[in-house]
């Protein structure tokens, strides 16, 4: 096609500008169609640089302006006024269509208006497509440069200057190569998982494998920086085909026409989840990219998460209370899946750096290494690393340590502005005013020592807005913040109190200064930790009276307390309500004892060799014993953290106790030993599974109420993502309740017409599973794009064989289940009845149900038999309409010859069934067009009596009118009659039905076939101007003809008197004898003239 240049040149280069921008964002929508490959999108700008535009040019959201004038009548008014026939217009585009048949038709369109569905319907209209090619314009498609058009484009959205023709094309013919090919694909990577089994490209991480650690003695492994990990990862990651990312997330279009309402996460987590299970094979690391989806489910909620509290920031003076409160529990239900997702993150980290360690230990046992143990020459440093790699139990209580305090990092950490470095506003006016009271101390024990009263309330908020402060910091392990923070208010020595905690170690000088190692850490770390012990512990006595100054006493407790690991101050506090906080403080607790026992042991070892080592002292020693013996009773909780949690689950606070018992809590507890069982089965089963009820089917309940539908969508997902999650990586649970709650959220996306996204988690269940999912979805959809793309998404995701299992039992429930309820409607169920029954929209819904098996060629021929199944019903109804409907209508035209022309590639049918089913329907297409051939006669006979047409040139019009129906009319109703081998005979297998559908058929046919040429030859006998004779001529072979039906009617190869019983023989004879005597009379007309002039009332003559 080819851009007629504009006659105005002055405005084209701003038009020309103006198309550029217009294209460049046309690009995005070009890009996102996923059929067509990335260079054909980036090759439009070159298009449009060389491209001259006319002077009318706008850009391509612009409307054409109201016109008055009526649209013109002929077929191309469909996409008037911007479509027009082909003309040299010098401001129009000329388009060239091509046809499936290699046809050509041109038609000159404004690009600016025009979008491709009026340019297909033009090139349709002047083509006459749907009556020469079969082809109409709802079922064509338009494809330009290999890639399918959107019909709601624009034209010069899809770019002005096209290198070639556009194509028309059948829409079900050019999905169908590409759709079996991702379907076969699918089908090969989804089948095994269908099955309970899925194929790894290597050894996959077991998050359950942290419950080994608290069995059996781990082995020594060397330990690796989170950072490492992470750059492992992306590198890993950089050469997938795919990403999870959320901004690579493909388009939706078209797909989205199935959701009525989708909250962003759950279509988020969809896509991931989907594009996790279609790449994890190709990968070599599964393990990295199990890891980044986990990082994209916690990108989706925290980002969800922010635009809520957005929201929520925004809505606090305009939305109602309700509202408020539905997104506050949205927020909280979030935050808590994100939490869940972060600590499962963080123990997989954990496993992947255990399976290296195990590498890595392997490969120094082959080298002949010994195994390391504490020796004189270590640091403090080194003993901690040494601790890391022997104790597999304390990198997981660190790591659920650390989760916590990411946690806490989330609360804000505010110092008022009014607080300086000054100094202490007390002594300031102790220094302009004097104090009445005499000797007044200002040193940090002051306050304890000679209590509050001369302190200035002021300073105390300050003193208890930073000490809160410091404790959220060390509460989120930020140790260098808090201690920052305490340099810059001025409190230098509070620094140094928080900083005794160091492990003594070196740093290495950089290797360009010549310079000695340089000593780093607190080899009096022991002596430090019992002063905090003390601090935290340390009574006011009753000297403060201030509110301030007893709640920064409290928040100082907390502080130290952390620091000592003294667990009882934390968790008798109430500032300190939370489950998390708990769990911190135990884990503080845990851990700080874990250290201090191996420093033990270090210096044990060091007082062996020398005692000149600083801290090698017997009072040194012993402060590190009475630490140990102060926390011993946290010893019980290394092994086996349950216990832990189980102590928590009865907590004396009522806060913690209820945290503990809600269902994230549970699964957080458990997760960290690894007890999948108990959380799929004792957690998420008994949550969302009504107790007690074993049962395990593929039953939806669609239409009832389950016990899930008491908790949030947002619960019930995050389930199924972890029980598919848990499932890949080959953790231990039951699959029946996994499958169970999988069939829990596949019924609210069905009920919530999210169907686009059913397939990601029907493809985890069992075969028998998701075809009876895949079944009960489909039926609920009734419109045909909708049904397009479900059948299309099922096909990617289950492949071919399942589908075309699917939709047999899709459209045979529908079918059954429509009879049923028409059967009810009727009242006369089974029953033979007038063939005058009205059509009702039940029995249309029979009718489309069979539309499932019409997208794809290789479901054909079941189409085909559901169709004469459906007809066979709907004749011993006595609904002649719905049949009718049903035979011209529910198929497309082209059937048999796809049947024909594909008949190895229908997978439902033998060759056998489908030769029945072809003839079959033969059958029933001959007889509706015989019926439909016959109405058209006798709505010519029936028009007002011939003589009142008063002209002979109208008898004439009339009389070539009625000769041609009742040929057309004739000749349909013999090939009924005289249908190869018999109509309807050897079309299934109960020859009993098939002769009594012949007895109800083909008599009618028989006297319409009689009664045509009889009442035809009277018709042309009451004509008054035209000629006698020639009306003699004309009717003669018509009553001829009417006596020769007894000739079909008696031949025994198509067995048509076998339908006719006694009665009908009666009726059929008194026909032959008025055709005998019409016939004589006409023939007496012939040779009587007196005959002829008086015009005698015969039979002829008879209405």
């Amino acid at each position: 096609m080819a851009r007629r240049s504009s006659p105005d040149s002055a405005q084209r280069s701003a038009a020309v500008q103006r198309l550029l921008d217009s294209a460049d964002a046309s690009l995005s929508l070009l890009a996102s169609l996923g059929d067509a490959p990335m260079h054909s999108a980036r090759h439009v700008p070159d298009t449009l640089t060389a491209l001259p535009a006319p002077a009318s040019f706008e850009p391509s959201s612009t409307r054409p302006p109201t016109t008055t004038s009526g649209p013109p009548a002929d077929a191309l008014s469909l996409a008037y006024p911007v479509v027009r026939p082909s003309a040299l217009s010098s401001d129009l585009l000329h388009v060239k269509g091509v046809f499936p048949d290699a046809s050509t038709e041109y038609v000159d369109v404004d690009a600016r208006y025009t979008t491709i569905g009026d340019l297909k319907h033009a090139l349709c209209a002047r083509r006459g497509s749907a009556t020469d090619l079969g082809l109409s314009a709802r079922d064509a498609r338009v494809m330009f440069g290999g890639q399918l058009v959107e019909d709601a484009w624009l034209v010069v959205d899809c770019g002005v200057r096209w290198e070639g023709a556009i194509s028309i094309v059948r829409a079900a013919a050019v999905d169908k190569d590409k759709d079996r090919q991702s379907a076969l694909n699918s089908y090969s990577s989804y089948g095994n998982s269908s099955h309970g089994t899925t194929r790894r490209s290597d050894p996959k991480l077991s998050i359950s494998s942290i419950a080994s650690v608290y069995r059996q003695e781990q082995p020594q492994s060397l330990s690796m920086a989170m950072s490492d990990a992470t750059d492992l990862v992306m590198t890993e990651l950089a050469t997938f085909d795919r990403s999870l990312a959320i901004d690579n997330v493909p388009s939706t279009q078209g797909v989205s026409l199935l959701s009525a309402r989708v909250r962003p996460e759950e279509a988020s987590f969809a896509v991931m989840a989907a594009d996790f299970y279609d790449n994890v094979a190709q990968v070599q690391n599964s393990d990295l990219y199990c890891a980044k989806l986990l990082r994209g489910y916690i990108t989706v909620l925290q980002n969800r998460l922010e635009k809520l509290e957005a929201a929520l920031a925004d809505s606090r003076k305009t939305a109602s209370t309700v509202t408020r409160e539905r997104l506050q529990k949205d927020m909280t239900e979030l935050r808590d899946e994100r939490n869940t997702w972060r600590l499962l993150f963080e123990l997989r980290q954990v496993c992947s750096t255990r399976k290296q360690k195990v590498d890595e230990e392997n490969v120094l046992m082959v080298l002949g290494a010994e195994k390391e143990d504490l020796r004189f020459e270590m640091l403090e440093d080194d003993a901690m690393c040494l601790l890391e790699k022997q104790s597999e139990t304390f990198m997981v209580q660190m790591a659920v340590k650390a989760w916590l305090e990411s946690m806490a990092l989330e609360k804000t950490i505010t110092i008022s502005e009014k607080r300086g470095t000054a100094g202490s506003r007390t002594l300031t006016v102790m220094r302009k005013q004097g104090f009445a009271g005499g000797k007044v101390q200002l040193d940090p024990d002051a306050v304890l020592r000679d209590g509050d009263n001369h302190v200035l309330p002021d300073d105390m908020e300050d003193e208890a807005e930073l000490l809160k402060a410091v404790w959220l910091y060390v509460r989120a392990g930020r140790m260098v913040d808090a201690t920052d923070l305490c340099i810059r208010l001025g409190q230098s020595w509070r620094a140094a109190s928080l900083s005794g905690g160091n492990l003594v170690g070196v740093s290495e000088p950089n290797e360009r200064d010549d310079l000695p190692l340089e000593r780093r850490g607190n080899p009096m770390r022991a002596l430090w930790k019992s002063m905090c012990w003390r601090l935290s512990e340390q009574a006011a006595n009753g000297k403060l009276t201030q509110s301030k100054s007893l709640l920064a006493k409290k928040y100082e407790e907390l502080t130290y307390a952390a620091l000592s690991g003294n667990i009882q101050v934390i968790t008798g506090s109430p500032l300190c309500e939370s489950w998390e906080d708990h769990c911190w403080a135990y884990l503080q607790g845990i851990t700080e004892r874990q250290v201090d026992e191996i420093l033990f042991k270090l210096l044990q070892v060091k007082a062996q060799s020398s005692r000149l080592v600083v801290g090698n002292d017997g009072r040194h020693l012993r402060h590190f014993t009475n630490l140990l013996d102060k926390t011993k009773y946290l010893k019980r909780y290394e092994p086996d953290l349950d216990a832990l949690f189980d102590e928590l689950r009865g907590s004396q606070s009522e806060v913690v106790r209820t945290q503990a018992n809600q269902p994230h809590r549970q699964i957080q507890a458990k997760l960290v030993t690894g007890k999948f069982q108990y959380i799929v089965s004792s957690v998420l089963g008994s949550l969302l599974l009504h107790p007690g009820d074993d049962s395990y089917n593929w039953d939806l309940q669609l239409t009832t109420t389950v016990r899930s539908d008491e908790f949030s969508s947002i619960f019930l997902r995050f389930a199924v993502h972890f029980i598919m999650l848990a499932g890949y990586t080959g953790e231990h649970f039951d699959e029946r309740t996994g499958h169970m709650i999988l069939k829990l959220y596949i019924r609210y996306l069905v009920q919530h017409r999210q169907l686009q996204f059913v397939p990601v988690y029907a493809s985890r269940l069992p075969t028998a599973g998701l075809i009876e999912v895949y079944v009960q979805m489909l039926s609920t959809v009734d419109d045909r794009l909708e049904r397009e793309l479900c059948i299309k998404q099922v096909a990617e995701h289950a492949g071919m064989d399942i589908l075309s299992t699917v939709l047999q039992a899709v459209v045979e429930r529908l079918c059954e289940e429509y009879r049923s309820v028409a059967q009810k409607q009727q009242g006369k169920q089974g029953q033979l009845v007038s063939f005058d029954v009205a059509t009702t929209d039940v029995d249309r819904r029979r009718i489309r149900a069979i539309e499932f098996l019409c997208f794809f060629p290789e479901h054909r021929a079941e189409a085909l038999v559901r169709t004469n199944l459906l007809t066979r019903q709907f004749l011993f109804e006595g609904k002649f309409a719905a049949l009718k409907e049903l035979v011209e209508e529910s198929l497309p035209e082209d059937s048999i010859g796809v049947i024909d022309g594909a008949r190895a590639a229908q997978s439902l049918r033998t060759g056998d069934e489908i030769e029945q089913a072809m003839r079959e329907f033969l059958c029933w297409r001959a007889y509706i067009q015989a019926s439909a051939q016959f109405d058209l006669w006798r709505s010519c006979v029936s028009r007002p009596a011939v003589e009142t047409l008063s002209l002979y040139s109208e008898e004439e019009d009339y009389l070539a009118e009625l000769i041609f129906h009742v040929s057309r009319s004739t000749a349909a109703t013999l090939e009924v009659l005289r249908f190869e081998n018999g109509w309807l005979v050897g079309c299934s297998s109960d020859a009993t039905e098939d002769a009594a559908i012949r007895k109800r058929c083909l008599p009618p046919l028989v006297f319409n076939l009689h009664f045509i040429q009889l009442e035809s030859a009277k018709t042309i006998m009451r004509l008054v101007r035209y000629p006698q004779n020639a009306k003699v001529e004309l009717a003669r072979p018509l009553l001829e003809k009417s006596i020769e039906v007894a000739d079909v009617v008696a031949d025994e190869h198509y067995g048509v008197y076998n339908t006719l019983d006694q009665d009908k023989c009666r009726d059929l004879l008194h026909g032959f004898r008025e055709s005998a005597i019409s016939l004589t009379f006409i023939e007496s007309i012939a040779t009587s003239p007196d005959l002829i002039k008086n015009k005698c009332g015969g039979l002829l003559y008879e209405g």
